[in-house]
């Protein structure tokens, strides 16, 4: 991130609203990398889809680490606040899932970035929003080009481009909770070489408190990226480049699945109990991409792709206190305020809580198992893309055709333990149990091929893609699979536009979405497939713009991922279960405009707006899980933000962001007949941050922030493993330098 943009976000900061990214000049869009999954960079409004790009300048207004707190703006997509820094992204589009970001494709500079896109879809690693330059999400039928989740939309984040000339940027940072970051990187451009060196930095000690421990419950993470580019002489035949990108990442996480109960929330939003101090995930990734661009005719390049990713997780978790697994049906509200542990004195309610708050005896307070759970996950593929421009008669074609061969290849280690006694409020060792590697894979193939047609005021975007995926989990000794599936899925999908006059547009499109049901499925799994529909209209005069985008998308086989984090109905937390059908529709709203401008006086102002509903219309196989009627677990109803900001010149600026979500249900049985809902449904979170940077001169700038300047904390989340919040109010102070 640097104060002069890159030319990626000249190309897109003139806009914060969905499908609005005005660009500068053609030569300077030629000269960009071509890793942006937005297309239409000449004129983003003739986008078919909906489509929102949060550029550098917008990233930097606010110096957010937690991509929670930045995709929160974005119409239609919902974030979910589990440990209340973002360290498992909670990520959803349209109400596609509740879980971990496990229906939406993630990329990192059009690469997929989730640690096994195919094999397993949760995104307990997420890359790091902190170095970005640019954030795009993209909905509608374009997302056919993506995938494999396919649903919903796709989130792509774009790292920091190798400069034009010798640049170098520094940002250090200091934060409550005794953070600190850096974020430097240097690079040049000499001839037909280019490089990029670049460093990411960050710790504290968080904001839970542990009972009667002084661990902190803090981060420590540390990224280094190397880029290397080569491109052809200015006068040979065929332009082409080749990119490498090397990336080396390593975190540890004091983190832990196990939330409290209400009562204790209520009284204190930062507690965490003392049984989950040992809790710890390590997790890490190493990366390395290869991609070679060459244009054949004026109209016609092709662009090869190598990739691979290999991502570690490592989390020792607690799993079961006293004989009771904390992601149990019900949860610690469950278990406490309703006593449902049984009725004697050896297990009922006040035990359980006696031992969480450390009071309970030793003979009682036994049994602390704590999980030793490792994953390592190596990802890796090749592709190929075709773009192809030709014009028959007054119609203008784009014809875009690629492939990607992928392959997830999982290895996770389950069964070991170590347990531990709580004697006199203190956690000691007992002993500790092995436990059993199986590995498992998924092999995909994709194709997929669109062809933008242009004539007169419209523009028509049929789009087709297809997947072949076979997967094996769960592998013994003799590498027999005890889950194995194999399943193909052709999908479709039509964007319209049309210019109704340079002002206003129309956009219209359908699509099929589908996502792969993981390697943990059994054979017959079809994956969940969904149709999926908007229509909007956008507006656009200088430097005032609206966009109204309306949706509706029928699931007609839904699935979740059954984790011990998401656990699925009657506490299942391993494999694929299918959820039925569901309905999901509403509308996504979002205008910018300038409030006031008198000489170098500017008050710039932002809003969008998410309204969403929905209902399961059939049941799911399982006895015990969704019935019809259910309503949608996590899905806010209404969503809004506003960002409003007084710059002077280039001197100084001062924003605002008022965010609001609305609570929903954590289960999709809350609104059943004769369900006690108490402890089934989050808090409404109303939040304010307020930011200021002051030039110091040409090369620097201060800068300060306040997230959630009212200090409001609320339930955002309910595990089986009790409630958590949001963090509470937080300072940072800050220096971005230029060289």
């Amino acid at each position: 991130m640097t104060v002069r943009p890159t030319l990626l976000a000249v190309a897109v900061a003139q806009s914060f609203l969905m499908t609005s990214v005005f660009a500068e000049t053609a030569d300077e869009l030629a000269a960009v990398e071509k890793i942006t999954i937005v297309g239409h960079k000449e004129d983003p409004t003739k986008s078919t889809g909906s489509a929102y790009v949060v550029s550098e300048k917008e990233l930097q207004k606010f110096e957010f680490t937690n991509v929670h707190s930045i995709l929160r703006s974005v119409p239609g997509v919902y974030v979910r606040e589990e440990d209340g820094q973002g360290t498992f992204p909670r990520v959803g589009i349209r109400a596609s899932s509740s879980g971990r970001s496990d229906r939406i494709s993630i990329m990192e500079d059009g690469i997929p970035a989730a640690m096994a896109p195919y094999a397993n879809t949760s995104a307990y690693y997420f890359p790091n929003v902190g170095r970005m330059s640019a954030v795009e999400v993209l909905k509608g039928p374009e997302v056919l080009l993506y995938g494999p989740q396919t649903a919903s939309g796709a989130v792509n984040l774009v790292s920091t481009a190798i400069p034009t000339e010798a640049k170098g940027f520094l940002n250090a940072e200091l934060a409550s909770f005794d953070g600190k970051k850096i974020h430097a990187n240097y690079g040049d451009t000499q001839g037909q070489w280019g490089y990029l060196l670049e460093t990411y930095q960050r710790e504290n000690d968080g904001f839970h408190q542990l009972d009667r421990s002084d661990r902190d419950t803090g981060m420590d993470q540390a990224e280094y990226l190397a880029k290397l580019r080569w491109q052809s002489a200015t006068d040979a035949r065929f332009k082409q480049s080749v990119n490498l990108k090397f990336l080396n990442a390593d975190e540890i996480n004091n983190v832990s699945y196990l939330g409290v109960t209400d009562a204790d929330f209520s009284a204190d939003p930062d507690r965490r109990y003392g049984l989950s101090e040992l809790e710890q995930m390590r997790r890490g990734r190493e990366s390395v991409s290869v991609q070679h661009q060459i244009e054949l005719a004026a109209d016609t390049s092709v662009t090869t792709t190598l990739y691979r990713n290999e991502t570690y997780r490592n989390y020792k978790r607690l799993n079961q206190i006293n004989g009771v697994g904390i992601a149990t049906t019900g949860g610690l509200n469950w278990i406490v305020n309703n006593q449902l542990a049984g009725t004697t004195p050896d297990n009922g309610a006040e035990l359980i809580q006696g031992i969480l708050q450390g009071t309970a005896d030793t003979t009682h307070a036994n049994g602390v198992r704590y999980g030793l759970n490792y994953q390592n996950f190596d990802s890796k593929g090749a592709q190929i893309e075709l773009d192809q421009g030709f014009v028959i008669g007054q119609w203008s074609h784009n014809l875009r055709a690629g492939v990607r061969r992928h392959e997830d290849e999982t290895y996770s280690l389950g069964g070991a333990n170590a347990i531990y006694d709580q004697r006199s409020g203190q956690l000691v060792f007992v002993s500790e149990t092995a436990g059993t590697v199986t590995p498992g894979n998924a092999k995909a193939t994709a194709l997929w091929l669109a062809d933008e047609i242009s004539v007169q005021n419209w523009i028509f975007l049929p789009v087709v893609r297809t997947e072949k995926i076979d997967s094996r989990a769960n592998l013994n000794v003799e590498q027999t699979a005890l889950n194995s599936n194999e399943l193909s899925k052709t999908t479709a999908g039509l964007g319209l536009n049309y210019s109704l006059t340079d002002e206003w547009t129309l956009l219209a499109g359908m699509h099929q979405g589908f996502a792969p049901p993981g390697n943990s499925a059994s054979q017959g799994t079809k994956g969940e497939e969904s149709d999926n529909y908007e229509a909007g209209v956008r507006f656009r005069r200088d430097r005032t713009g609206v966009d109204i985008v309306s949706f509706y998308s029928d699931y007609s086989n839904a699935l979740r991922n059954c984790l011990v984090a998401n656990p699925c109905p009657g506490g299942v937390v391993d494999g694929t279960e299918q959820t039925g059908s569901k309905e999901v529709y509403g509308v996504e709203i979002g205008a910018f405009s300038e409030l006031y401008r008198q000489g170098a006086y500017v008050m710039p102002i932002r809003a969008t707006y998410t309204y969403t509903d929905g209902e399961y219309t059939k049941a799911s196989d399982s006895a015990s899980g969704v019935q019809k009627g259910d309503v949608l677990d996590y899905t806010p109803k209404h969503i809004g933000s506003v960002q409003l900001g007084v710059e002077y010149d280039s001197l100084w600026q001062s924003y605002l962001a008022l965010s609001y979500v609305d609570g929903s249900c954590s289960t999709t049985t809350c609104e059943r007949a004769a369900v006690d809902a108490e402890f089934l449904a989050t808090q409404s979170l109303f939040s304010v941050d307020w930011s200021l940077t002051y030039r110091l001169n040409e090369f620097t700038q201060l800068y300060g922030k306040v997230e959630n300047l009212f200090d409001q904390q609320r339930i955002t989340h309910r595990g089986a493993d009790g409630a958590r919040g949001n963090s509470g109010r937080s300072g940072a102070l800050g220096l971005r330098v230029n060289f």
